[in-house]
């Protein structure tokens, strides 16, 4: 019902309460005073003209939010925008009435017409800034991808580089071929198709084909992703029994893997990257990992970066959950270049010798598929009749109420952390860092802490919501159960416990920190004596920084989100299933959890809610593939 002020109708609701309808809906208040910012872009609107433009612009901005760049006007996803609208306005006022306002005219533009603060077609609306944004991409993906063709695959023989250390299959050839010859290429495939032995391949050819280590650009979406590849591709190098001078030049200048951000070097006070078209970056081969997790403006701000005549390598799983911010990037280039993608299809993981890893991704293609009967075939998940059947090993699903998952909380902290080779010990030390050295023992015994909280971890779909089935729920009653461990009595009103892990939760750029690095709390001796610090390991070595300046950017993670662990791999994964109803079920999410295991994936939850998931898939409303000719 429309709102009533005196003998006023107010068809649009009371603007003052609209600040708790954000809340409700899980919003910052933040959001209105954006939302009225562009509402006082248009001059000479009245008061109720600013009121509906307002209305417009929070639906814009909350589908952004949602991950959409395009909010739909008419079918799939239409009915989210009118509901939302209800909620503010309280009363049943078309979004058209809105939108057909005639002094709001001047607030939206069609596509291809001078600039205006919206974007609009019958179909759709969207704001100017990502509207651009997908045009910018678009033009220059096509360009790159338009000059090399993927007939065109008659190169030098790379020869023995194709060999060893791991012997490639001639789709990982071809995409080695690809990569160090064409402007633009895009690598698909699930976890266990060899991605970094193409990316050594990758590196090795390039050296052989007159690039300097220098100019080459490693980089992924996080901290932990860039962590993870460098770990990785030093590793398989170090695996080539007889490496040749460029091999050793390689291991030992291989540029450091780092974030997005940090390669196109990102001004915070300015909200832009000091490399840009007018300042393109110096490296001849940019080779990105993780690319799903990309969105759409950075996306379109590394393209942007590069050297017109520099080489562009995206890898990741265009199967896997699209990025937080606005966007599914890699998900559409994928879809819209089939002349730029390479489709990695065979899984090294699928061993007869290994059933264990061959469990979680048969379990996980068959999620990806929607495919139940696969789900449940002989070698897939497996069905535990009760707690005390989890095998830890394999894919393998129990339904828990909340009694028994506090059970299997205190065991997995028991089995899984407690009991790992050294942790005890090692959460119980002293720590000393006097700048340049640690004390003997230190660097060892943090490998210990790091190991025990990096082979398992538990993933919950859902961030905050009462009770164990989210991710802030989970983490208060390990914090619970791990205080009954904290050695001394007056280490038990601590906000944090020696030995727990936590996560950044904002940029740092003082502090070279960023959202989702993470760490362990452990104890150190400073100056004045012995006070909490946080370990954080780098790519060479750990850096221990005091916990109390920290604190405001720091939440416990003994258990993440799925989006926060993408980037991230574990010896075993703890999926805790929210209720059958939470929207956030959806195939994406519960493939994406699984990957992230090697050997052990453990699903916890009703058996309706792991069909639920089953049966949604993410939705992602885009331009991107329309601007580059598919879809609509």
């Amino acid at each position: 019902m429309a709102e009533r002020t005196g003998n006023t109708v107010r068809p649009l609701g009371d603007p003052r309460a609209w600040r708790e309808t954000l809340v409700r809906l899980g919003q910052g208040s933040e959001l209105l005073t954006l939302a009225e910012t562009f509402a006082g872009i248009p001059p000479g609107l009245d008061g109720q003209d600013k009121e509906a433009l307002t209305l417009v612009a929070l639906l814009v901005l909350l589908s952004a939010q949602d991950g959409h760049t395009r909010l739909p006007l008419t079918g799939a996803g239409s009915e989210e925008a009118e509901a939302r609208l209800t909620l503010f306005t309280g009363s049943e006022v078309p979004l058209a009435d809105l939108l057909g306002r005639p002094a709001l005219s001047v607030a939206f533009g069609a596509p291809g017409a001078p600039p205006r603060p919206f974007v609009r077609t019958g179909a759709w609306l969207a704001s100017a800034r990502l509207h651009t944004a997908e045009l910018r991409l678009a033009a220059a993906v096509r360009s790159r991808a338009a000059d090399h063709p993927m007939g065109e695959t008659e190169h030098a023989d790379l020869g023995d580089l194709l060999d060893a250390p791991v012997l490639l299959s001639e789709e990982q050839r071809q995409a080695v071929r690809r990569a160090v010859h064409a402007p633009f290429t895009l690598l698909t495939g699930g976890p266990g198709t060899g991605k970094t032995s193409i990316v050594v391949a990758i590196l090795r050819a390039a050296l052989r084909l007159g690039f300097a280590p220098a100019e080459i650009a490693l980089a992924a979406p996080t901290g932990k992703a860039a962590q993870r590849m460098g770990e990785s591709i030093r590793g398989t190098l170090a695996r080539i029994a007889s490496p040749s001078a460029g091999d050793r030049q390689l291991l030992e200048n291989l540029p450091e893997p780092q974030t997005l951000h940090r390669l196109l070097a990102f001004l915070p006070f300015r909200q832009t990257f000091r490399h840009h078209r007018n300042n393109p970056l110096p490296q001849r081969l940019v080779i990105v990992d993780e690319s799903s997790m990309v969105g759409l403006e950075l996306m379109d701000g590394l393209t942007g970066a590069l050297d017109p005549a520099a080489r562009l390598v995206l890898l990741g799983d265009a199967e896997q959950l699209p990025s937080v911010e606005a966007g599914a990037v890699f998900r559409d280039l994928v879809e819209a270049l089939p002349d730029a993608t390479l489709r990695l299809t065979h899984s090294y993981r699928m061993d007869a010798a290994n059933p264990a890893g061959r469990s979680v991704l048969l379990a996980a293609q068959a999620l990806r598929a929607g495919d139940a009967a696969a789900l449940d075939a002989p070698g897939a998940l497996a069905t535990r009749g009760a707690l005390t059947d989890l095998q830890g090993h394999g894919a393998e699903h129990a339904e828990v109420d909340d009694p028994s998952l506090r059970t299997f909380l205190q065991h997995y902290l028991d089995q899984e952390i407690l009991q790992h080779q050294g942790f005890r010990e090692a959460a119980e030390r002293i720590y000393q860092h006097d700048g340049n050295t640690w004390a003997a023992g230190d660097e060892a015994a943090l490998e210990a802490l790091f190991r025990a909280h990096e082979h398992a971890k538990i993933l919950c779909p859902l961030r905050e919501t009462p009770g164990l089935r989210s991710v802030a729920g989970l983490n208060q009653r390990l914090h619970h159960l791990a205080g009954r461990e904290a050695a001394g009595a007056l280490d038990r009103d601590l906000t944090v416990y020696a030995g727990e892990p936590v996560m950044v939760t904002l940029n740092d750029y003082r502090r070279g920190l960023f959202n989702g690095d993470q760490g362990i709390v452990v104890k150190a001796r400073q100056e004045d004596g012995v006070h909490q610090a946080v370990a954080f390991r780098t790519s060479t070595g750990f850096r221990l920084l005091p916990y109390r300046p920290l604190q405001p950017q720091l939440e416990l993670a003994w258990a993440l989100t799925v989006h926060k662990a993408q980037g991230s791999e574990f010896d075993r994964v703890v999926l805790v299933l929210p209720p059958a109803d939470s929207p956030l079920l959806t195939r994406e999410i519960l493939y994406t959890a699984l990957t992230r295991a090697r050997t052990g994936a453990t699903i916890l939850g009703a058996r309706e809610a792991l069909d639920m998931g089953l049966r949604q898939t993410s939705l992602r409303f885009t331009g991107l593939c329309p601007i580059l000719g598919i879809g609509t």
